[in-house]
């Protein structure tokens, strides 16, 4: 993994062949500091055995699925505080060489060749804190 600032305040983050998406991006945020940023990328050439998963309201829990295989990526999503560490909230988009498309959110998925992610800090850290009605941790603006 490496990363820089660039002069605009956007973190530019290149990901190589077998790192693990979420936990370097997590480990980017802590060494960093970014407690509350924008998160966009995508991975150049593939994803490997990406798993994704899916919330079910009714249940309160997720169902994920790991899709085995080389797969292309497009991820969106933030990085905020959850239980006092940086926690990625992606969503992606993956698709084969029979070009159908899923999507969800990011379980762990290993580099298949590159990845290149832009992180925008926010000024100030987003704190997730537990709403039971839904079973999911939520942003708590100003917390």
């Amino acid at each position: 993994m490496k990363g820089f600032l660039d002069p605009r305040g956007i973190h530019v983050v290149s990901l190589m062949r077998g790192d693990k998406i979420r936990d370097c991006l997590e480990q980017y945020a802590q060494q960093e500091e970014l407690f509350g940023a924008i998160v966009s990328g995508a991975s150049i050439g593939a994803v490997e055995d990406p798993e994704l998963a899916v919330y079910r309201l009714a249940e309160k829990k997720y169902i994920s699925r790991v899709f085995s295989g080389i797969y292309e990526l497009k991820l969106g999503g933030n990085i905020s505080l959850k239980d006092g560490k940086p926690f990625l909230h992606a969503h992606v988009t993956i698709s084969g060489e029979d070009f159908i498309a899923y999507g969800g959110h990011l379980v762990e998925g290993k580099i298949g060749v590159l990845g290149d992610f832009f992180i925008i800090p926010l000024e100030h850290p987003i704190r997730r804190v537990m709403n039971t009605e839904v079973g999911l941790p939520r942003w708590e603006p100003g917390l």
